[in-house]
């Protein structure tokens, strides 16, 4: 199998693992310092993605033993999926933000939560009565998610050393509760994780469970790591880049005009996420329901900053959630 790897700052290896789904290529990355090597992120649990990554390692001359920390930026299926065989191949220990565990357990479950169900229904998402139709998160990834609990838990501002190598934990709550970058200040290189592509969006959804304000989280995220001195970003999808500030205003800005187009479309008589949803998302009825469940979700992002703001207001009636403009 051809290995896909290439060194993009001294002793940083980039490495581009297959994904069975778009966006079709993850980034994790190699980190060196004298006799240890760290991975930055996983890949999902596929025999293509392992074959590629033990195809990269043997490329860049990286015993697996040498990989002494899987440090991950969040607890998604392309970026902590393949945690626990890693684990096994290379008996590093592994690091995350302990407020990504309980959606770990989460995302192993096949069976849908009644709470959740009725989370959806209540945001007007219409969902098949069949249980065997119900969204469950287990049942989406299957065997491409097999994580392992985290022995280390990162926090915000704490270093984490490879080799004498320094990498500092910066926090970024917003794509998720516990997502975090990786700087490296020696060489001002950033792993940005899914916080800052250069190309798309992150997605920013309203889940059961919270947190209620998530967008407001990533808007705070953006300008918090625009602090940092940056000379080359390394995000987990798309080509590295430079300009970490440019991406990060471009982003904010996207997110004023999607606000805005959504308090305009709660002028008039209220109306709920999900119908918002398909005329922002321009999905119809009959578009796959994780792309509607997906578009209503990130609707409610915003309808929830709006509401905080005190631009829109909700209303529940009779189990049923709809906002309107205040």
């Amino acid at each position: 199998m051809e290995s896909k790897i290439r060194e993009v700052a001294a002793g940083i290896y980039q490495l581009y693992l297959p994904l069975p789904m778009r966006p079709s290529i993850v980034n994790v990355y190699l980190v060196r310092d004298q006799d240890e090597w760290a991975l930055i992120d996983t890949g999902m649990h596929s025999e293509d993605s392992i074959a590629t990554l033990k195809a990269c390692l043997e490329e860049v001359g990286c015993p697996p033993t040498s990989i002494r920390k899987l440090i991950c930026t969040h607890h998604h299926a392309d970026h902590f999926g393949a945690s626990r065989a890693h684990k096994e191949l290379t008996g590093a220990e592994v690091y995350l933000n302990p407020l990504e565990v309980a959606r770990v357990e989460r995302m192993q479950s096949s069976t849908p939560m009644p709470e959740a169900i009725a989370f959806f229904r209540s945001h007007g998402i219409p969902l098949p009565e069949s249980g065997d139709g119900l969204p469950a998160p287990g049942r989406y990834f299957g065997t491409l998610y097999a994580p392992i609990l985290p022995e280390h838990p990162l926090h915000d501002g704490e270093s984490v050393y490879i080799g004498s190598r320094e990498l500092q934990v910066v926090w970024t709550p917003g794509h998720t509760s516990g997502h975090c970058c990786f700087y490296f200040p020696q060489d001002k290189v950033f792993i940005v994780g899914d916080h800052l592509l250069p190309k798309i969006t992150p997605h920013v959804g309203v889940y059961p469970g919270g947190p209620d304000n998530p967008l407001q989280d990533f808007l705070h995220s953006q300008v918090k790591v625009q602090k940092l001195d940056v000379e080359l970003v390394l995000p987990a999808h798309g080509a590295v880049f430079k300009d970490h500030r440019h991406r990060a205003q471009q982003i904010i800005q996207h997110h004023k005009y999607r606000l805005q187009e959504i308090q305009d479309a709660t002028k008039g008589h209220p109306r709920s996420a999900y119908e918002i949803s398909l005329e922002i998302f321009n999905l119809s009825k009959e578009s796959p329901i994780f792309h509607f469940m997906a578009a209503t979700f990130e609707t409610l992002a915003h309808l929830h900053l709006l509401m905080y703001d005190g631009k829109v207001k909700r209303v529940e009636e009779d189990s049923k959630v709809t906002f309107a403009a205040a």
